[in-house]
């Protein structure tokens, strides 16, 4: 059966970005709404959990990034439903990049110019080479022979691609363009994903990242 789909988040990569490319390297169709700040305060309350993203499937309404995702990864294939231990590995991959931009969002919301150039300095200098060597551990860990993280691609090298491309953008200030030049899974995971021929039409229609 086929299901008329559509993702709702702002104009932007963001939380919505591993869903829409997951659909997109898959072929599947789907509407594309993008909503301004403007348009989403009038229409905040009428959401289940007042966030976005939110995807809806014919009339159902779904929430929360991570679920959207492993929905559309299970429609798509960039899931493995059939092994219960590979999709725990995918989700620790997802999950350990949430955790990283976790750290990023308190600078997001500083409004003192002095205070966020400090913060971002130590996620440079301090907390990001931590956490991306614990990625770079686990992503080299599954052995796999390819450029993924497992024998094929998944949510999580689509998760990891969008933690990098958001760091290459250059949209955090005071942290280094390069600073994912020295984690070669990351960037193998990364080129892989940016230079399949359906994600790259996508940008050229998509560029921007926050």
């Amino acid at each position: 059966m086929n299901h008329h789909l559509k993702v709702t988040y702002f104009d932007m990569a963001g939380r919505a970005e591993t869903t829409r490319l997951a659909l997109t390297i898959a072929g599947v169709p789907f509407e594309d709404e993008r909503v301004s700040r403007g348009q989403w305060q009038a229409l905040k309350a009428s959401f289940p959990l007042r966030q976005l993203p939110v995807l809806t499937v014919d009339d159902q309404v779904l929430c929360q990034s991570h679920a959207i995702a492993r929905y559309v990864g299970c429609l798509t294939g960039l899931y493995p439903t059939e092994n219960r231990l590979l999709a725990c590995r995918v989700d620790e991959i997802t999950d350990y990049v949430e955790d990283i931009m976790h750290k990023v969002y308190p600078t997001v919301h500083e409004s003192d110019p002095g205070r966020t150039k400090a913060m971002r300095m130590k996620l440079a200098t301090v907390t990001f080479p931590e956490m991306f060597g614990l990625l770079e551990a686990r992503l080299t860990s599954s052995g796999a022979a390819g450029p993924w993280f497992l024998s094929g691609i998944t949510l999580a090298d689509l998760d990891v691609y969008n933690l990098v491309r958001m760091m290459k953008s250059g949209v955090l200030d005071h942290i280094p363009v390069n600073i994912c030049s020295d984690y070669p899974k990351m960037m193998t995971i990364f080129n892989a994903v940016a230079s399949h021929p359906a994600v790259a039409t996508w940008n050229k229609a998509h560029t921007k990242v926050a």
